[in-house]
Order: structure tokens, then C-alpha cells, then sequence
């Protein structure tokens, strides 16, 4: 779910359970991040829990452009497997952003190797999002409607022509799903959040082999994000036969990404082996 500026893109495990209302959010607290330093709150006595997460994220993912970006962490939980993470633009620029956590989710002292790989998951999932929608791929822009014609629109604003969310709309959400994915948001979505979950999945359902996962077909943001996370944590598909497949090798066009994808596969090695 994406909401502007502040808190966006909610990763819960299964898009097609609704999220537990019930369960109350705990906020840990915040921490704001400089050059890639924690700063330490005094008025929170989780700092060392904070250090404990960003120093994961910091020595897993390309320095240059965590320094460049990150500019806060905020610790939550509502418990496990409801919302997990989230990335969220701090400014209309798309220069400054925050990564949130849920710390029963994302867990790197768990025994659990299942819930260990659920936290790179989410790691590399937000990260997708970073490289995504940053100013240097989105412009500022007032635009709400998206034209046929035009570059994708999102949240943050216009995608720029060139950018990887363009590139990945134009060929794989182009025509009927984007149009009908765009009626679902306009009728469902901005109303009453069960519907616009319960269509959501209705779209994954009739269209199932297109998406890495159900969540995907949240948005054309969360199908790249998920396809982005296929792809640094699997295999090149040589054969793919699907358009799910597709979307995994679509990344490979990009040395830059392709470099990404070493560098996250080399430094997540000490978790996973």
C-alpha cells in the first residue's frame, strides 16, 4: 500500500490475507541516518537494536547509493507476518527516503532459517524500491492520470522515459492490465481496502503466470520490486516461458544492476550459507 511522502510500499507475506486490523502497531522509534552513520536518539533506549538493522542493511547493499539516499530508520512491529518493511520518500525530490522494519519480521538473530530468509527478502525487496524510484528515475510531477502515450505516472511522480520502471511498464503491463489494474485503484482502492485487496487478487488470479507472486499484482512498483528480488536471489532463467520468467531476466539488460546483483549475492552470503 502506498501512501506519499511518508510510509510506502508495506510488504505483508501473503497479499491475498487481508491485514489483522486488530493487531495494534508498536512503534520502536526512529533514528536518522548520515552519510550511512546511525545517529543515536537519546530518546530512544532501542538504539542498539536500531545499530544492530542498519548495520545488516548498510553492509549488504551498495554503499554509494544507501549513503546517498537513506535518511532514517524507523522500527515498528505488529507482530509477525503482517507488514514487514517499507520504504518511504521523505521529500516531493525523491532525494531523501526511510526505510522502515518490522523487527519480528525482519530478524537476523532468529533460529529460524526460514525467518532468516524472509528478512533478506524484505531487505532486497526495499532496496528495489530505492533504485526504482529515486530522482533519477522519477520526477516531480502533478500529474494523477496515467496516459497510454506518457510515461508511467506513480506516487512520486512522472517515470522518466529511459527509467526501469517505464521500460518494465511498456512491456509488460502495457494494454489491458495496466487498464485494468487502473480501474481497480479509481473504483476500489481509494474507498474500501478489503475490496480493492479481494480485486487485486482477482487480477493476480486471472493472470497468475505473469507475476513472480500475488503480491505483485499490487502495483506495476511492487511486480518491479518482486521481480527485482527474483532476480538478485535466483538463477538466470535461460529459458523462460513465462512472462513472470521474463520479468527476472529483464534486470540483466543493465550492467549496473547485473553489478548490484553480485555485490547483495557476495555480502548476504554469511546469512544464507
Amino acid at each position: 500500500m502506498k501512501i506519499k511522502v511518508f510510509i510506502v510500499f508495506l510488504l505483508t507475506t501473503y497479499f491475498h490475507q487481508p491485514p489483522a486490523y486488530e493487531n495494534k502497531e508498536e512503534n520502536i522509534g526512529s533514528w536518522q541516518i548520515r552519510n550511512g552513520v546511525l545517529i543515536e536518539s537519546k530518546n530512544s533506549p532501542e538504539t542498539n537494536l536500531a545499530q544492530y538493522n542498519w548495520n545488516i542493511f548498510y553492509t549488504i547493499f551498495p554503499k554509494k547509493i544507501t549513503q546517498k539516499y537513506i535518511k532514517r530508520l524507523v522500527l515498528f512491529t505488529d507482530g509477525v507476518d503482517e507488514k514487514t518493511g517499507a520504504l518511504g520518500a521523505l521529500n516531493e525530490k525523491n532525494t531523501e527516503w526511510q526505510l522502515v522494519l518490522d523487527t519480528a519480521d525482519v530478524n537476523f538473530k532468529s533460529e529460524s532459517r526460514e525467518r532468516i530468509n524472509q528478512s533478506i527478502y524484505t531487505l532486497v525487496h526495499e532496496f528495489g524500491h530505492l533504485i526504482t524510484l529515486n530522482n533519477t528515475q522519477i520526477k516531480p510531477s502533478e500529474k494523477k492520470n496515467q496516459s497510454s502515450d506518457e510515461p508511467y505516472v506513480t506516487i512520486e511522480g512522472e517515470a522518466l522515459k529511459e527509467s526501469y520502471i517505464n521500460l518494465f511498464v511498456d512491456r509488460f503491463w502495457s494494454g489491458g492490465l495496466l487498464d485494468q489494474w487502473d480501474v481497480i485503484q479509481k473504483k476500489y482502492c481509494f474507498t474500501e481496502q478489503k475490496s480493492c485487496f479481494e480485486k487485486l487478487y482477482g487480477l493476480y488470479n486471472e493472470n497468475y503466470t505473469d507475476f513472480i507472486t500475488d503480491y505483485a499484482a499490487e502495483s506495476p512498483e511492487e511486480d518491479l520490486a518482486e521481480s527485482w528480488t527474483a532476480f538478485v536471489l535466483h538463477s538466470r532463467i535461460e529459458d523462460p516461458e513465462t512472462v513472470a520468467e521474463q520479468k527476472i531476466n529483464f534486470f540483466y539488460q543493465f550492467p549496473e544492476l547485473v553489478q548490484y546483483r553480485r555485490i547483495i549475492r557476495k555480502n548476504i552470503r554469511r546469512y544464507v550459507e
